[in-house]
């Protein structure tokens, strides 16, 4: 086990803990002991030393080594403790384990005893040790699910749920306790609504991603919107959903009004139009004109679609109308439309309006830009591959350089940077500017507090700055504006900088979280991986 252990030896006799510690430090190099005569004493010395493990005697003078147990307790009610004593009785070392002793040995008489004790306290710390580590990873873990807006769940490979974030308590209204190790078809659904289930069966068996749209299975009277994913070792399910039910009440509305045609222009939030069979406008609304950058002076009604549009859209337009006009059935379809502001993802909705005979006499469409929803899913996909290759690093530098990579081409950061741990100094390990040459700090020292770095190391906690002008820091590179700050745990810092102002918003901060915690979590694996070999 990696690292000094400090433990607190209580005896009242002196020449008994100087033995002992000098026993115990000759079998473990790593130990490190202090002694004390009392238990007075012992309680002293735990408030001014960082202990890791306290061993007592049990037959001490004004106070027995259970009544020390038990005001060991009151203040740290998990440190390690153990009873070494030479009074053993049955009746000792039930009352040592009912008072919350960690482990109860007798006094022997030779050496042997101390090799016992030093192997009981090293395991002991080390389970201790680890108890905490992994305390504090699900402390984070749960701080970045309860950030993101989205539901989480996590199942097993038989669908029982092991993890959920609070969101998911608030949007299905079932307890933690009641989710945590149930089983999600057998305890959770309610009635036969099955539609989520089959596509985790599928993921689950395949492995491949999928995004579903379905009424939830937990209450049918509401729709949501699932992203399911394979955990890393395929042997579990990850499944971020959101609540869709108001977005798809919008849908339907939007749907009889169409029919209707009373009132559509003001109270639906998309873009609207509506064209005869030739192709020419009847009606638009505001929303149809910011979208395709339609002046509001120029009159559209009657116009063709030529008159308002390239070659390209036009084509699409009239694919789409005849479609609808051939069929009578109406049609839904995703298209990237170029507008004025670029490339837009829209969700289509064309309904065809039928005359007193039956026939087709004009198309009315919706179009919904989805492209923020698009983009959300393309990066939160891109993101799980970047932590898939992550969890399958060997090495630190792997970790390091994929967490690099993956800002640079997935979440488009400008200059990233990771910097280590070093001796108190954040030592600068991988850094990629994406343009110009920029400077920057190779060697930041944290106690200073000085940079942004050192602030977030020390925090333990993610730093964005809007504009380092208004700030007292002084960034390396006077043309740095903008910053994030993430810090790896205790490994280090991830940053990464712009030459914009409020550059970074909150999906920029979630995105680098998530990524930035995969990481984390895999060096503190590949940590306690180079722990053990030591």
């Amino acid at each position: 086990m990696a690292g000094t252990i400090k433990a607190l030896h209580v005896d009242d006799d002196p020449a008994s803990t100087d033995l002992t510690a000098e026993f115990l430090e000759r079998e473990n190099e790593n130990l490190s002991v202090v002694s004390a005569t009392s238990a007075e004493e012992g309680l002293c010395r735990l408030a001014e030393t960082d202990i890791d493990c306290v061993i007592s005697d049990y037959d001490m003078p004004g106070q027995t080594g259970i009544d020390f147990l038990k005001a060991v307790r009151e203040e740290y009610p998990d440190l390690p403790f153990i009873l070494f004593t030479g009074k053993g009785s049955e009746e000792v070392a039930a009352d040592a384990i009912s008072a919350g002793a960690t482990d109860y040995i007798q006094k022997e008489t030779g050496t042997g005893q101390y090799t016992v004790l030093a192997n009981r306290i090293t395991n002991t710390v080390a389970q201790y040790r680890a108890r905490r580590q992994s305390e504090r990873a699900n402390r984070r873990r749960r701080q970045t699910l309860t950030r993101i807006t989205d539901g989480f769940v996590e199942m097993d490979a038989d669908f029982t749920v092991t993890d959920v974030n609070e969101q998911t308590v608030e949007l299905t209204g079932l307890a933690r306790e009641e989710l945590i190790g149930s089983n999600y078809q057998d305890d959770i659904v309610e009635g036969d609504s099955d539609a989520s289930f089959e596509e985790y069966k599928h993921v689950l068996a395949t492995g491949e991603a999928r995004t579903i749209e379905a009424r939830s299975d937990i209450n049918p009277n509401r729709w949501v919107e699932e992203r399911i994913f394979p955990t890393e070792a395929g042997d579990g399910i990850y499944v971020y959903f959101r609540d869709i039910t108001e977005r798809k009440r919008r849908e339907q509305k939007l749907q009889a009004q169409t029919r209707r045609l009373q009132g559509v222009l003001d109270s639906v939030q998309a873009a609207l139009w509506m064209r005869d069979t030739d192709s020419q406008f009847i009606l638009t609304n505001q929303n149809f004109r910011e979208l395709f950058d339609i002046d509001d002076e120029r009159d559209v009604t009657g116009k063709r679609l030529d008159e308002l549009f390239d070659a390209e859209l036009v084509e699409l337009f009239r694919t789409t109308d005849e479609r609808v006009s051939s069929s009578g059935e109406p049609l839904e379809r995703e298209e990237a439309i170029e507008t004025g502001d670029g490339t837009k993802v829209c969700l289509l909705r064309l309904t065809p309006l039928f005359d007193d005979n039956g026939e087709v006499l004009s198309t009315v469409g919706a179009a919904v830009d989805i492209t923020e929803r698009k983009e959300r899913e393309q990066t939160l996909t891109a993101l799980h591959r970047a932590a898939q290759k992550i969890e399958q690093s060997a090495d630190e530098s792997t970790v390091y350089e994929t967490l690099v990579e993956t800002a640079e081409n997935v979440l488009h950061f400008d200059l990233v940077t990771v910097d280590i741990e070093r001796d108190g100094y954040l030592i600068q390990e991988v850094w990629k500017p994406n343009s110009r040459k920029v400077e920057y700090y190779e060697r930041t020292p944290i106690e200073a507090n000085e940079t942004v770095a050192a602030q977030a190391y020390n925090r333990q906690e993610t730093i964005v700055i809007d504009d380092l002008r208004t700030t007292d820091i002084t960034p390396a590179d006077p043309d740095y504006r903008s910053a994030i700050t993430v810090p790896i745990g205790t490994f280090g810092t991830f940053q990464a900088v712009l030459s914009d102002v409020g550059a970074f918003d909150e999906s920029d901060q979630e995105f680098a979280e998530l990524l930035v915690d995969h990481a984390r979590v895999k060096l503190a694996q590949l940590d306690g991986t180079l722990e053990r070999r030591e």
